[in-house]
């Protein structure tokens, strides 16, 4: 079974993927006067606890910060981006080539299902002239 068949550049995101992009773009808009944490469930109409999640694990990658925040006798969090969160990456040019990067089976290759010892996308850029 192949990975991709060359061409179909299929860039597959998981539901998770996309509401961590749709908050950090939210916390990023915010700027430095940032955002309440509890603000955001409405706008991507997600549940808490779902978000919180997310939030956290922003969080841990340095791409925001969380204070405590009382509002209306309540605690939540008031999200702050970083620096961080405003970086561009950006691979060499040796790495944009390899199409694993780009690969929408990536999270399961190597599972059964697909394998780089069968993928004929892998295979045409391995043994590429000059390699």
């Amino acid at each position: 079974m192949t990975c991709l068949t060359y061409g179909v550049w299929d860039l597959t995101e998981t539901v998770s993927e996309i509401v961590e992009k749709e908050i950090l773009d939210i916390v990023k808009n915010a700027g430095d006067k940032g955002i309440l944490q509890r603000e955001i469930w409405g706008k991507i109409k997600i549940d808490s606890r779902r978000g919180i999640k997310i939030i956290k694990r922003l969080e841990k990658r340095g791409l925001l910060t969380r204070e405590e925040y009382m509002y209306k006798g309540r605690k939540t969090y008031l999200l702050k981006p970083t620096s961080k969160a405003f970086k561009k990456v950006r691979l060499s040019e040796f790495l944009e080539d390899i199409p694993c990067f780009f690969c929408p089976y990536l999270y399961k290759c190597g599972s059964g299902e697909f394998h780089p010892a069968h993928c004929k996308l892998l295979d045409k850029w391995l043994y590429k002239e000059g390699r």
